[in-house]
Order: C-alpha cells, then structure tokens, then sequence
C-alpha cells in the first residue's frame, strides 16, 4: 500500500442545463408584431424572476423523508437505464458547528459499517456513518448555512474562501466506471503525512490533492451499491505510455496512494447518505482530508456528504442474475 501507482486523471462531467432562444417571427401585422414582442418580454421577465428564487443547488437535501423528485434534480436530461445519480457537498464547520459533532454522530448509524472498518477509519483519525431516508436536523441545518454563505460570499462563490469548495456537485455514474471526489487540493504546499496500513507509514509530499474515488452499481431490491476509497495525488506530472484496445498512447499522470483498506462501502435507497469526516481529536488522515484553514486563518472541521438520489426504472432490480448484479458484485470485498 505504501507504493505508489498510476491513477487516471480524467474528470467526470456534470450535468449542465441547456439555454432556450425566441425564434423571430415575420408578420405584416405590426399590432400583432407589438404584442408579439411584449408577451417576448414578459417571457424573459419570468425567466429572470425563476433565476433569482432558485440559485444554486438549494434544496439539493430532503427537509422530509422522501428526497425532491428526480426532474427538480436533473432536469429533462436522458440518462441510461443504468445510470445512478449521486449528489456530494462539502460542509465547513465553524467553532460553534463543530462543538455539535458529538450530537451529530450519535444521531447517525454507524454500525452498518463493519467493525474492522471502523477500528481502520479509527486509527487514521477519520470517522464514517449513514444517514437513512433523511438528514438529522443539526446537519441539515448546517447545509442551509453554507448554501446561504455560498450565495452572499463572493470569495465562496469564487471557491477562494478556504482550499475546500463547499459547491454541490452532481454526478451521473455507470456501472464500473470511476469518479474523483476532490476534498483539498493544495498545489502549492507540502503534507508531511502519516497513516496506518498494516504498520506506521509516512512520508513528505509535494502539492497533494486529496479526494475519495467513487464506485457505484445497481443491486437488487432498487438500491445500489455505493463505495468511497481515500487516495491522494503528489509529486510532479509524469509522461507516461498507456496500452489499451490494442491502441498506444501516450498520458500524464502523478504518483498516487490509494488507501482501499479504509474504503467505505454502503448499500443504500434513494435518499440515503453517507456522511464522512475527521474524528474530534484531529490526526493522520482524517486531519488532512477534513481539516482546512480558511483566508481568515480559521482552522476548520469539514464533513462530506454522499447521497444517492437517482436510480433508474425498477426493471434493472429484478433480482434474477444480470450483467448489472454481477458488476455490484464485483465491489463486494
């Protein structure tokens, strides 16, 4: 686990909303041109007043048991019969915040996650629990302040408050495929790093990014598989040669960890979430993953949050054996 070896680099693409256009109309009739054009106007106006009360990813999290209705989170995107949406956000935590932790996590269940796991997550200063169907009040709360910081923070907006963006994120996952989940990157600086694998590990490493790889896979009874793994990016870009489909080519890359013994792997519903972050007492991982300094100098508690929010028609669940149960299983340890 200590050596380091090749990730890939791509970045999965969000989803993205189309713009509309008034096609012109040619008429005789200036009357009917006059109004043609002010019912023009009044449609430009409604837009805009749409685009003012909606901002961002409010709302993106339930305020009750059932999660928003898929086309209020994806829009009239087509996506494919095994695409499974999953919604992350960071949260920053201010002193008070984070004098709530302890509440927070008697609130969540940790015990789905196995007991090795734990001990593991333990050891390296992290700590991961699920929440079902909906968010206790004190996180929920928390969400709603850092959306509402987002929007009347221009340095947030910029994503230069601190070096951990508290943007929502959508991403739109196939079976087998993989998705970088940042949580810090620090280009310009160098971690001094220690964790545990099996035995005390360390080392110094320049411009680290830090993030959890993301794996998802429809499973029976409409659920879906869902699997976190830490790893973290160092060191200089190097050239290196690909051989794929009986093609070469040619890819940059960086060294890279990849700490899969500390994977958090759920199996969860539409609307469940997986909540990670550092433990009270910050160390190893857990105080480089989810701790951060902000422009004020404040140092930070930072929580991840990993909901699934979209699954496709229930067909895909049946439980006989399919191409799709064979790929969850293949995350299964």
């Amino acid at each position: 686990m200590g050596s380091a070896k090749p990730r890939d680099n791509r970045r999965p693409n969000l989803l993205s909303s189309g713009s509309g256009r008034i096609t012109p109309v040619v008429t005789k009739d200036r009357s009917l041109a006059n109004r043609f054009r002010g019912s023009a106007r009044g449609c430009r106006s409604i837009w805009f007043t749409l685009a003012i009360c909606f901002p961002g990813c409010t709302g993106w999290l339930p305020t009750q048991p059932e999660p928003p209705p898929i086309e209020k989170t994806f829009g009239k995107v087509e996506s494919s019969r095994d695409t499974i949406g999953i919604e992350s956000i960071l949260i920053r935590l201010d002193d008070q915040q984070a004098s709530q932790l302890a509440e927070l996590w008697a609130s969540l269940d940790e015990q789905v996650i196995t007991p090795d796991t734990r001990m593991a997550l333990d050891r390296n200063g992290l700590r991961a629990a699920k929440a079902t169907g909906h968010l206790p009040v004190v996180l929920e709360n928390w969400v709603r302040t850092s959306e509402r910081r987002r929007d009347e923070d221009s340095l947030e907006q910029a994503g230069l408050a601190a070096d951990v963006s508290s943007f929502c994120q959508l991403w739109r996952c196939r079976p087998d495929s993989r998705k970088e989940l940042t949580v810090r990157r620090l280009p310009h600086d160098q971690a001094t790093l220690f964790y545990f694998d099996g035995a005390m590990k360390g080392g110094t490493f320049k411009s680290p990014h830090f993030f959890f790889s993301l794996f998802t896979a429809a499973s029976g009874d409409a659920s879906a598989l869902v699997r976190l793994v830490p790893e973290m990016e160092y060191g200089e870009t190097k050239r290196i040669v690909v051989a794929k489909d009986s093609a070469i080519r040619t890819d940059e890359r960086r060294d890279a960890l990849a700490w899969d013994s500390l994977a958090v792997q759920l199996r969860l519903q539409r609307g469940d979430c997986i909540v990670i972050g550092a433990i009270q007492e910050s160390r190893g991982l857990g105080e480089h993953f989810f701790k951060t300094l902000t422009k004020d100098g404040d140092m930070q508690h930072v929580l991840l949050l990993v909901r699934l929010s979209e699954l496709r028609n229930d067909d895909i669940f049946a439980p006989k054996i399919t191409a799709t149960t064979t790929s969850a299983n293949r995350l299964l340890p």
